[in-house]
Formats: structure tokens, C-alpha cells, sequence
């Protein structure tokens, strides 16, 4: 799989965060699965991508909040692991594509409030020009496909030629899959559990031990 396809493939995908549909096909766990398959290892990619929703799991864009792209980020893992893995040990890799995933959802974060700026000037200029319209629409998909395509590219071409020494951090599924569970918790806990809605948890919860005994 080349940079550029994965580049273009992942752009496209993230296409649904805001610009196109949101069906939830740019969330990690969602296209991590589709990057692993096209990598022939769908089951790493469905590891990945449901570790990086677990740690993104209380990123969400509520108002004016822009809180760091957990999408991009998922892809930015999946791919880099991949990418990474073709010359170096699984421990480097997983270690090295963590770290990218978590630096590319700051900069995404980044980039989306600038993305937004310019869809107000967009939404100004639709509202003098009617006629703009498909102008306008056009302008945003390609602006939002630009931002993730911007974001990408360094992260897969650093990861397609980069040699990791031997004294880097390792790191291995198990720890990544306690980061990513104890993180998840934290995440559900601040989301979920409040006085209105504990009882529907504890119901929820019955129901869930109701099902798996019968």
C-alpha cells in the first residue's frame, strides 16, 4: 500500500466527520477495520482502531469545544503501524504509531478550528451570492479533505522510511490494550455516570447480565 494511496484513502474517509453524511465511518473503530483490510491484517486494524475510540471516547465537538481529532488520530495509528511494521519489530511500531496518533489528533484539532473559520466565510459568501451554493459546498468538501490530506501525508511518509533504533521505547499489545481500557473507563465514567442517569445505567446494566445468562 503506498503513502499516497493511504493518504488519499484516509482523507476520504475522514470526509464523513463533517463534510459528508456523518454515518460514523471516520471513527477508529469503524476505519481502522477498513485500514487493516486493505493491509491484509483486519484483525490488528479492529485492535487498533478500537483502542484509539477508547482513548477518544470524550472527544466530542459539543458548541464552540474542539477537542483533539480522535479520527485523524485512528488513522494515523493504524497506517503508521502498518507502514512501520514493514522495517521494523511489532513493539517499535506500536510504540512510534501511538505516539503519531496522538500528536496528529493536536494538530488536527488545530487545523479544524482553522477549517471552521473558513466554512464562516463560506456560509457569509453563500449568504450575499445565493447562487454560490454548489461553489460553496464544493469549496468545504475540498478544504475538509485538504486538512486530513495535510495531516497525513508527513506522518505515513515518516513512517515509510523511518528505521527505529534498537534503543527506542518498545511497546506491546497488552500494555496498549490497559491504556487503552483504563483511559476508556475514565472517559465512559465522566460521560455516563451522573445522578440523572444512573438508574438507566443499572438497569441497562441488569438487562446486559439478564441476556448473557439466558
Amino acid at each position: 500500500m503506498s503513502v499516497i494511496l493511504i493518504s488519499i484513502i484516509g482523507s476520504a474517509i475522514l470526509l464523513d466527520k463533517y463534510a459528508f453524511g456523518e454515518f460514523g465511518i471516520s471513527q477508529p473503530i469503524v476505519s481502522g477495520t477498513i485500514i487493516g483490510a486493505l493491509f491484509g491484517d483486519i484483525h490488528t486494524g479492529i485492535f487498533l482502531g478500537a483502542i484509539f475510540q477508547l482513548i477518544f471516547l470524550g472527544g466530542l465537538p459539543i458548541g464552540r469545544n474542539i477537542p483533539p481529532d480522535g479520527q485523524a488520530a485512528g488513522v494515523i495509528g493504524c497506517g503508521s503501524y502498518f507502514l512501520l511494521g514493514a522495517a521494523n519489530s511489532s513493539e517499535h511500531s506500536l510504540f512510534l504509531a501511538t505516539i503519531f496518533a496522538l500528536l496528529g489528533a493536536i494538530i488536527g484539532g488545530v487545523l479544524d478550528i482553522y477549517t471552521r473559520q473558513y466554512n464562516e466565510k463560506l456560509n457569509h459568501m453563500f449568504m450575499r451570492k445565493e447562487h454560490s451554493l454548489y461553489l460553496c459546498h464544493l469549496s468545504g468538501l475540498v478544504t475538509a479533505f485538504m486538512r486530513t490530506l495535510c495531516v497525513f501525508l508527513p506522518f505515513f511518509i515518516l513512517s515509510s522510511i523511518i528505521t527505529i533504533p534498537a534503543g527506542f521505547p518498545q511497546m506491546n499489545r497488552e500494555i496498549l490494550m490497559i491504556i487503552g481500557i483504563s483511559i476508556g473507563l475514565a472517559n465512559a465514567i465522566y460521560l455516563f455516570i451522573r445522578k440523572t442517569t444512573i438508574i438507566y445505567m443499572v438497569l441497562g446494566g441488569l438487562c446486559g447480565l439478564a441476556l448473557l445468562v439466558l
